[in-house]
């Protein structure tokens, strides 16, 4: 479980877009109100931060049928808050409301200049059967989250064969218009349940960010492909296209290799190994692995690279051409051979060429993952 919770950590901090004001930063927070009521036929979800220190509340907010994140600051007038949108966002929706003795909130919802709408706010309700409460509590999301990620619906919407034993089960999240796959073995040899529960999870962590709050951003596109398959691992990657309001657009790019019997992350390590001289440390050796690889894998890897890329291995990007570059790379397999990359940044493009054969690494290589 622990490794899936850090596989699940890595994809958040990859895909998350933060958004904070330097108000919320510097409070301290009091406490926190996550309430719901009904509006009409629709359902509204919020969650409002109270600072002590402060006399401005902030509020996020989602409808049921549509659970995009959105953003109100309140102020206290009298006895009673009034949250409006910032930055003219969302047009006239504001909401007023007060807090009665049984601690229940009444006020009204207001969407544009004729709409007024009366509304009672209710502490958030999670149905304790939701197929996907087990994803929060994993995840202690607290009710507002743990509430959208209850009401979403996966939807299974085609299968594809990759492999001779293997299909593919694409399913979509329709609001968001994510998919995500899972695995099916046809001869049924190799139990798919735990990579599937962490691919499930995988897809539920990047439509929770999709829906996330960010005023900048405009739009989230997520794509995923599979890179190998065999009998014992999958490796595959995941691309992020954002576009913003005030910025260039943002691609990026996440690379995993899981263990099909357990969905636990694979390291270089247990795939590779260069040091004839020594056994492998500890998984949770940190400090002996990275002096193996600043030591032995990089000189290695380096030189073997430069052995079959010599002109692409020339360039100055992401400092390809220095040996210590080489210590952590990100991997991935395919069925050419392991790719190494590294991350996107601004002076750092996508990588798809750096591929070492399996043949080329064959007296390295883990014998129990057969790769070829």
């Amino acid at each position: 479980m622990k490794n899936k919770s850090l596989i699940l950590v890595f994809i958040i901090v990859f895909f998350v877009s933060s958004f904070t004001k330097s108000g919320e930063l510097l409070a301290h927070i009091d406490k926190i109100l996550y309430l719901q009521s009904k509006i009409g036929e629709r359902t509204l979800v919020l969650k409002i931060k109270c600072y002590d220190e402060s006399t401005v509340r902030y509020m996020n907010y989602y409808f049921e049928d549509d659970k995009m994140d959105h953003y109100l600051e309140g102020n206290l007038i009298g006895n009673v808050w009034q949250f409006n949108p910032i930055d003219n966002q969302n047009g006239a929706r504001n909401l007023v409301i007060k807090e009665d003795k049984n601690g229940s909130w009444k006020g009204f919802w207001r969407e544009g200049s004729n709409k007024k709408i009366d509304l009672i706010l209710n502490p958030i309700f999670i149905n304790p059967d939701s197929k996907y409460n087990s994803y929060s509590k994993n995840r202690e999301l607290d009710p507002y989250d743990a509430y959208k990620i209850s009401i979403l619906n996966l939807e299974k919407i085609k299968t594809e064969k990759v492999s001779k034993n293997f299909n593919l089960d694409w399913y979509l999240e329709k609001e968001s218009g994510i998919t995500f796959f899972r695995l099916h073995n046809e001869n049924k040899k190799t139990s798919c349940d735990s990579i599937n529960n962490v691919l499930e999870s995988l897809q539920l962590s990047i439509i929770h960010d999709y829906y996330r709050f960010n005023p900048n951003r405009n739009s989230l596109n997520i794509q995923s492909e599979i890179l190998y398959l065999n009998e014992a691992l999958i490796s595959f990657k995941i691309i992020s296209n954002s576009t913003f309001k005030t910025q260039t657009p943002v691609k990026t790019q996440q690379l995993l290799c899981l263990n099909l019997q357990n969905g636990q992350q694979i390291d270089l390590e247990s795939l590779v190994w260069f040091d004839e001289k020594n056994p492998k440390p500890d998984t949770n050796d940190v400090a002996q692995t990275y002096e193996y690889r600043k030591k032995v894998f990089a000189p290695k890897v380096f030189s073997i690279l430069n052995e079959l890329y010599l002109q692409q291995m020339q360039t100055s990007d992401c400092n390809i051409n220095k040996e210590a570059t080489w210590a952590l790379p990100n991997f991935a397999l395919t069925k050419q051979g392991i790719l190494f990359c590294f991350s996107h940044t601004p002076i750092c493009n996508f990588m798809d060429w750096a591929i070492i054969p399996y043949k080329k690494l064959a007296p390295y290589l883990e014998k129990k993952y057969q790769l070829n």
